[in-house]
């Protein structure tokens, strides 16, 4: 989602008019820029001194446009604050910045990584602090609430939801034509998604063209059925069960229809997106990066993502972009302003319209999901919204070499060189192995 800020006269002007409607929320509220009644926060003093709130990104990313949206608007209502927000680099990852005394005010991460602020003495809950600047926490969709609490062990809130993701199959409407099948359509199974590949696979002119891709391996295909890599109870490895055998068996199918094995050295979203010979693709939100290859001759449409008939309906964890105030800021109130600012109906209608689930219950902010991307004019986006995200799991510390373990091992299995009870049971051995000696260090 790394965009350049300029993107079309459109889009401007819309974030233009946002700011504006920002600005006349503040009117008549005297050069203290007092908030009205219902203005959704705490009353500010007649004396506002200028305050730089640092922000810092850890396993996430604001693109240059959802930047320049947040800074617009709280330049309008909150004249007073300027925001700074750090990308990470030689010397300013999170980590970094704490080293260096300089842990920021605001951290913009995801929910799945809240659980690694424990130890860093990191975690606030925002509760208290929403309750004494009358922010409102009914506002946001409930889902989001409750998968931004999956780290804590009551209902502390260590975050704010601004926005999640979402998964969706991607498919290339010529390839279809070509080969003369149907389309993908809504409510699919994964089993029919399989045959429906089939069709599309196909060398032809020299080209061979791939008929599915499940975008990022086993993992994001095992989350709808709660399938976990270690149980995060009792840390020990959870692999050897009936969800993932038939985790395994599913996507091994994809890959051994003749034809369809990805080649070395190409990427899923290259083959759709660069190449234009993979017909499916199932992913997270690609819709920026879609943009330039749409220009350059792309004919593709997206449709809702496959399930499993035990979950239909239902796809793969949908990570939940979170604004935390550190314990350590000294600026408490402000930092939560800025929040307030990046998650007001105005600046996430924006955003909504720019492709972003928004955090919030609104219907109009919901209605406005990608209108000002005229090249999604036709596309079939509402029905990314017939799926709801499995509940965020509450994952072990040691989840991701975990998963990176039990990949190596579907490697395996897909290229026949364990049957699929050895490679989970050599699973479970590693992953154990693994913990037992990553609790010594």
């Amino acid at each position: 989602m790394n965009q350049p800020m300029a993107r079309g006269s459109r889009r401007r002007q819309t974030l233009i008019a946002t700011s504006a409607a920002v600005v006349l929320l503040s009117a008549g509220c005297g050069s203290a820029a007092e908030l009205g009644e219902g203005a959704g926060v705490k009353k500010l003093s007649n004396e506002l001194k200028p305050i730089t709130i640092s922000a810092a990104l850890d396993n996430t990313n604001i693109d240059a446009f959802t930047e320049q949206t947040i800074k617009d608007a709280l330049k309008a209502k909150y004249p007073h604050i300027t925001l700074d927000l750090i990308r990470p680099g030689k010397g300013t990852t999170l980590a970094e910045l704490i080293t260096a005394g300089m842990t920021p005010d605001i951290i913009f991460t995801f929910n799945g990584n809240l659980a690694n602020y424990r130890t860093k003495k990191l975690e606030l809950d925002h509760r208290e602090l929403a309750k004494t600047q009358n922010f409102d926490l009914n506002r946001f969709d409930e889902t989001m609430i409750r998968d931004t609490r999956v780290s804590s062990p009551g209902d502390e809130l260590y975050g704010i939801p601004i926005s999640r993701s979402f998964h969706a199959l991607y498919y290339n409407k010529d390839l279809f034509d070509k080969f003369g099948s149907a389309y993908p359509k809504e409510g699919m199974l994964w089993s029919e998604v399989v045959e429906l590949a089939k069709k599309v696979t196909r060398l032809e002119g020299g080209v061979q063209y791939r008929g599915i891709d499940p975008g990022a391996g086993i993992i994001w295909i095992s989350q709808p059925l709660s399938a976990a890599a270690v149980d995060y109870k009792t840390e020990k490895a959870s692999v050897r069960t009936d969800q993932w055998k038939q985790v395994f068996e599913l996507v091994k199918s994809m890959y051994k229809i003749p034809g369809n094995m990805i080649q070395p050295g190409h990427t899923p979203n290259n083959d759709f997106m660069q190449e234009k010979n993979l017909a499916m693709l199932a992913s997270m939100n690609l819709f920026a990066a879609l943009e330039t290859p749409t220009k350059e001759g792309l004919n593709w449409d997206v449709t809702q993502y496959p399930s499993y008939p035990e979950r239909r309906n239902i796809f793969a964890n949908a990570s939940v972009q979170v604004m935390a105030i550190t314990p350590s800021s000294k600026n408490k109130e402000d930092a939560l302003r800025v929040i307030e600012v990046a998650v007001s109906d105005e600046v996430q209608k924006v955003l909504s319209a720019d492709g972003q689930i928004t955090s919030l219950k609104s219907d109009a902010v919901k209605a406005a999901f990608g209108s000002s991307k005229p090249y999604l004019k036709d596309k079939n986006i509402q029905s990314i919204f017939k799926s709801s995200p499995v509940p965020y799991p509450i994952a072990s510390q040691y989840r991701s070499k975990a998963e990176d373990i039990v990949n190596k091992k579907f490697s395996l299995f897909r290229d026949d060189q364990l049957d699929v009870n050895t490679a989970l049971l050599q699973a479970e051995e590693e992953i154990n192995k693994m913990i037992e000696t990553e609790r010594l260090k």
